[in-house]
């Protein structure tokens, strides 16, 4: 991907090589669930605080789904995860957060609606 700096790039950084895109095709495949994007939400929204799957139950689909839906998002690097005994606790990755609210924020300055 691009070895400019982020934060000062102007978008004609954008150059990615084929294991880029392979990647990015991936990410966006996954978050094109609507269930696993609401799942990656309610865990942006907790700020790094780590949360159980009966936690973020309430996605209108069973806790076995949710489970599946975690582990997706979890196989590309979007969240992390720890057992505790017979849970498995969630959170949002390291960096995932201020990725996400930097897109949703330029969305935001861009005007699409």
């Amino acid at each position: 991907m691009c070895h400019k700096d982020a934060a000062a790039c102007d978008g004609t950084c954008l150059t990615l090589s084929a294991a880029d895109m392979a990647w990015w095709s991936r990410v966006f495949k996954t978050l094109g669930d609507p269930v696993r994007l609401q799942l990656l939400m309610l865990l942006a929204e907790r700020e790094g605080a780590e949360a159980a799957v009966h936690e973020l139950a309430d996605v209108g689909v069973s806790l076995a789904t949710v489970s599946h839906h975690l582990k997706r998002l979890r196989s590309i690097g979007l969240i992390e995860s720890r057992r505790e005994g017979r849970l498995v606790y969630y959170r949002l990755g390291a960096e995932v957060r201020t990725a996400l609210m930097h897109i949703l924020h330029q969305r935001g300055q861009v005007g699409v609606s």
